[in-house]
């Protein structure tokens, strides 16, 4: 279904600073309901989008998605664009699964992955206008449980300083390696005081758990749970009914789109993804009936069909940028990028501010929102493949068309998809090149026994029927090991990636019996070294 613009409104400009680059787009609110009697405008704005443009650029919209489509073959995506507090477009394209022929729809349910992090940012904004906390407030103040390992840190990070990714708690593997093996929301983030900090708000580093952090601090100073904040913050009066920051919710819908990855060329529903430990970051489902329904509440300070859901100035900070993601770069013409809270803060090839985020998971989501305030209007993309690219693509190339007239699928689609080739860096063994001559394991029994540090907690390293194994997590996580060199072996911690192993190496300096292992899925965040348990059952067990 493609929903037609029927009504132009007069656009109204959305204020927004650049930090340390001082710039301001000036504030405008006027509107048809303020001046019954005015003419709609329909003059170009200064990129020259204008009504006319907007109805007639479904059919181009429509091309787009398609010629990337044909492309990349992901199975499906569903777009929403919106226009001077309208919804003007939403539509689905291909299949809600490679394996079915259920069509995605504008009301079909996605998980948006990373995509989570502005929406919550608007929920935060929201509980930061009733006075439950303010964006400036150090979190131990309503919630004195949560520890970092710099104790200034712990008593000055803010909830601002969470969701502008510039706590220094150390971005990606932080939180995100527990979270793997099956720990909940609470055991991690009581775990992140083990983890070594970079530089305190010099630094951006982009940490699900830092946020996660934060938004649970809000929820207990609210007095309720994350997932119902939510709810009542946001979803409920803004008329988002398909939306939730539960899994639980997600899986119960009918008609939602699985998760897929490439194997072997052909797209796969080959994993799932329960994201409830960093909802606020990562754990929201979706649809883009939904979702045009946030942009246009975030296009018109928190005001959605006359009614002021979310506090102005509390959400206008969230597009206010916080720190400097990228310094600008002369020599190829490219603006510094900015991070606000939950939100990316750019300058896009025509001088215009654009506020974006994408989502991604590897085990098969990518999504994206792109939104340009001065104009009044926002694009939002989700798919169901794993994250090459796409959403990113089809929302450029069509503001890119809005803007100038002119949509490079193909120019766009190859930039992103270079972006993306090295979303997961370089392979920490290359499986196809092993040793030439590697040495011999030890005996099993020189490696065989519990390790543990605080993070991580406890580690079982035992024999199971193919050889060593290793035993970790609340669940009992079985990775078996193959022997790579010496004392190394290797397993996959994320099976969607066949590429990328993680090693596990044993240091055994008497020769006989391993006295640490490392493990390099939690080496990444410091917390990679485990000392051996000594055998005595008076040692109690630690996950």
């Amino acid at each position: 279904m493609t929903v037609r613009l029927t009504s132009p409104r007069r656009a109204r400009l959305a204020a927004v600073g650049a930090g340390a680059l001082a710039l301001v787009l000036t504030a405008c609110a006027s509107s048809s309901e303020s001046q019954p009697d005015a003419e709609p405008s329909t003059a170009p704005s200064a990129t020259g989008i204008t009504a006319e443009t907007v109805e007639s650029s479904f059919d181009t919209l429509d091309q787009i998605a398609e010629d990337v489509m044909a492309e990349t073959g992901v199975p499906g995506i569903a777009i929403a664009v919106v226009y001077d507090d309208e919804t003007v477009y939403q539509k689905g394209f291909g299949v809600r699964r490679s394996d079915s022929d259920e069509p995605v729809e504008p009301e079909t349910v996605f998980q948006i992955a990373s995509l989570s992090k502005p929406v919550s940012a608007t929920i935060m904004a929201g509980m930061a206008g009733d006075g439950v906390f303010a964006w400036a407030d150090p979190i131990v103040g309503y919630a004195p449980d949560f520890q970092l390992s710099n104790p200034y840190v712990t008593e000055n990070v803010s909830f601002a300083d969470l969701f502008a990714h510039r706590s220094g708690i150390p971005g990606g593997p932080a939180g995100n390696d527990l979270e793997a093996v099956g720990f909940d929301r609470a055991t991690i983030l009581e775990r992140m005081r083990y983890v070594p900090l970079e530089p305190f708000r010099i630094t951006y580093s982009y940490s699900n758990f830092g946020m996660t952090m934060a938004g649970e601090a809000a929820a207990r100073a609210a007095g309720t749970s994350w997932e119902q904040a939510s709810q009542e913050v946001l979803f409920e009066p803004a008329g988002m009914t398909s939306s939730s920051m539960s899994y639980a919710d997600f899986i119960s819908r009918d008609n939602r789109a699985a998760l897929h990855i490439q194997r072997d060329g052909e797209w796969v529903p080959a994993f799932e993804r329960m994201p409830d430990a960093q909802a606020p970051a990562g754990g929201m489902s979706s649809n883009v009936v939904d979702l045009a329904r946030w942009m246009r509440l975030s296009l018109a300070e928190g005001n959605l069909d006359g009614n002021q859901i979310i506090d102005s100035e509390t959400l206008d900070q969230t597009h206010t940028p916080q720190i400097l993601k990228r310094p600008p770069s002369p020599t190829i013409g490219s603006a510094a990028d900015f991070y606000g809270l939950g939100w990316d803060i750019l300058t896009d090839e025509t001088g215009t501010i654009r506020w974006t985020h994408s989502g991604a998971f590897s085990t098969g989501a990518a999504t994206a929102a792109s939104l340009i305030p001065n104009e009044n209007t926002g694009i939002v993309v989700l798919s169901n493949g794993a994250p090459i690219g796409v959403p990113e693509a089809i929302a450029d190339a069509y503001l890119q068309y809005l803007q100038t007239g002119d949509a490079d699928t193909e120019g766009n689609l190859e930039l992103w998809s270079e972006r993306f080739a090295g979303l997961y860096g370089e392979p920490e063994l290359d499986l196809a090149s092993p040793p030439a001559n590697p040495l011999p394991a030890r005996a099993e029994s020189a490696y065989v026994g519990t390790y543990r540090n605080p993070y991580v907690g406890d580690v079982v390293i035992r024999t199971g029927d193919a050889g060593l194994e290793m035993v970790v997590g609340p669940d009992n996580r079985v990775f078996p090991l193959t022997h790579w060199d010496g004392d190394t072996f290797y397993y996959f911690d994320a099976p969607e990636l066949p590429d990328f192993p993680s090693t596990v190496t044993f240091d055994v300096p008497d020769g006989s019996t391993a006295s640490t292992v490392t493990i390099s899925a939690f080496n990444q965040a410091g917390q990679g070294t485990l000392e051996r348990v000594p055998t005595d059952s008076s040692v109690p067990a630690q996950q």
